[in-house]
């Protein structure tokens, strides 16, 4: 069984390890690393390839914008979820304005779960149209 690749960009390792058990719940197989600088984003979407981007909004340093534009432009396939406390309405119509697949707000990370899902379902949809594929996202769950 193949491990879905989560990068999750987030400076507190508390508020990412708390998205992981979300999922991990569900019994979904995954690998995820954790990035907080645009260094380390810039590098993980090269070496890592993740599957599927977790993101805060707002971070020291660092915004989920700048990591969103970045996303779009090295792998525009991939879902890119913001998981925020901060995001706020307007910032999340602009956040899918620019392409953000969904977010989540960490007080409702219940959430989390089925968002992915769907996120990860349309991505292998997408990519099955592309290819000519079965519409199998290379992993599961």
């Amino acid at each position: 069984m193949e491990q879905l690749r989560i990068l999750v960009v987030e400076d507190s390792p508390a508020d990412a390890e708390l998205a992981v058990r979300e999922l991990r719940r569900t019994g979904l197989a995954l690998d995820f690393r954790r990035v907080d600088t645009e260094d380390g984003f810039r590098r993980a979407l090269v070496e890592y390839n993740p599957q599927l981007i977790l993101s805060d909004f707002s971070m020291p340093g660092f915004g989920g914008l700048t990591a969103l534009d970045l996303t779009r432009e090295k792998l525009p396939d991939v879902p890119f979820v913001f998981v925020s406390g901060t995001i706020g309405e307007d910032r999340a119509v602009e956040a899918m304005r620019r392409g953000a697949t969904d977010y989540v707000l960490k007080d409702r990370i219940s959430r989390l779960v089925p968002v992915i899902q769907r996120a990860l379902q349309e991505a292998g949809e997408r990519a099955g149209r592309s290819s000519g594929a079965t519409g199998r996202t290379g992993y599961s769950s």
